[in-house]
């Protein structure tokens, strides 16, 4: 008799939909996210007819430890990504990246961690190599801008994110219903070590309008060089996001009814280090634009930085202010098209613009 690991062997290949079914039963489901933007820079004259296409592959394996092991509060995860520039060239005169996924090519392991809940979840503990945007200084109503500066303050330095994920340690305490502090310890890309403490609290205002603030503040130590040639043991710097939705109509199903909904990003750092000094950033997104499109959604945004005023005159544009504007439609369960408009202005004037980029989202 075929044994039960040689029976869902046998079927991954000739059912693999059932295949599926069976193992996310067991604590592991399989995720796939397929991102390809095309974007074009209209004032720029080395900018090639074809623009500029990338693409982003992301295969994720999540675990589930107390289904498959009985591991009760426990859960890991493993994501690959490759990234692949096809062909052209952009970002180089802007300091905010106008595509999020914006790298060299490269397939590598992305995440690798495993994380245990504690005190009836009360506690939350997180151990490996993991994005730290996806814990630290979130904003959960921009996911849909592609803009990188949208996603998290460009201030905090040495940020183990995308393209970079490095090795960390994080706990995260929900102090009440309404309350939480989360911390952790990250290695970085030369830099040392990263060390961020955020605070943030939720509420709901009227018209089951919900709502949530966060303060972070984060410490780089190691060898750190200044702008004017000596270095330091550390700098540091604060952040803080806060978002809150401000309609939301009547629906049998508010996680899909329409509503609109607000951001706003504020970031300082060391100007004697940083690159960036200071930056804020706020936005709108309205979701189901279309009463009868509710997986459709359209956003506006600004996001502006202030380059240091100790950076060499070559190398500082002043600052950079970012106007963004996207309507991303769903095609189906699976696939989403993302139309993206941004201007960029220069207080020195080299990058000024409009930058439209296509983007297409596939996720199985």
């Amino acid at each position: 008799m075929a044994s039960r690991t040689e029976h869902l062997a046998a079927k991954m290949f000739s059912e693999p939909h059932h295949f599926a079914a069976d193992v996310e039963q067991r604590g592991i489901s399989f995720h796939g996210t397929f991102v390809q933007d095309w974007s074009n820079e209209w004032n720029d004259a080395d900018d090639p007819a074809t623009g500029f296409g990338r693409y982003s592959l992301d295969l994720a394996m999540a675990v589930d430890g107390e289904k498959l092991a009985g591991w009760k509060g426990s859960n890991a995860a493993v994501r690959l990504k490759q990234h692949i520039v096809e062909f052209g060239s952009g970002d180089g005169y802007v300091e905010q990246l106008y595509s999020n996924i914006d790298a060299s090519s490269r397939t590598y392991l992305y995440e690798l961690w495993l994380e245990q809940q504690l005190g009836g979840s009360r506690l939350r503990l997180k151990g490996g190599k993991f994005d730290a945007n996806s814990e630290f200084a979130v904003v959960v109503g921009a996911g849909d801008f592609i803009n990188s500066s949208m996603g998290y303050s460009p201030t905090i330095m040495a940020f183990p994110t995308y393209p970079s994920p490095k090795l960390g340690l994080g706990a995260f305490l929900k102090v009440s219903n309404s309350s939480a502090v989360s911390a952790g310890v990250f290695q970085t890309d030369g830099w040392g070590t990263l060390t961020v403490i955020e605070p943030g609290r939720r509420w709901t205002a009227a018209g089951d309008n919900e709502g949530r603030v966060s303060i972070g503040y984060w410490r780089l130590d190691g060898d750190i060089p200044h702008w004017d040639g000596s270095r330091s043991g550390s700098t540091r710097g604060v952040y803080g996001v806060l978002e809150q939705s401000l309609w939301r109509a009547a629906s049998s199903e508010p996680e899909k009814g329409r509503r609109l909904s607000s951001f706003l990003q504020l970031g300082h750092s060391n100007a004697a280090v940083s690159t960036f000094s200071g930056h804020a950033g706020a936005g709108f997104v309205l979701q189901s634009p279309l009463a009868r499109r509710a997986g459709d959604s359209l956003g506006i945004a600004a996001t502006w930085v202030n380059t240091s005023s100790q950076m060499t005159a070559a190398a500082n544009p002043g600052s950079e202010l970012v106007l963004e504007s996207y309507y991303k439609i769903l095609i189906s369960r699976w696939v989403a098209l993302l139309e993206d408009f941004q201007y960029f202005r220069q207080a020195a004037g080299e990058g000024d613009g409009p930058v439209t980029t296509s983007r297409l989202i596939v996720t199985f």
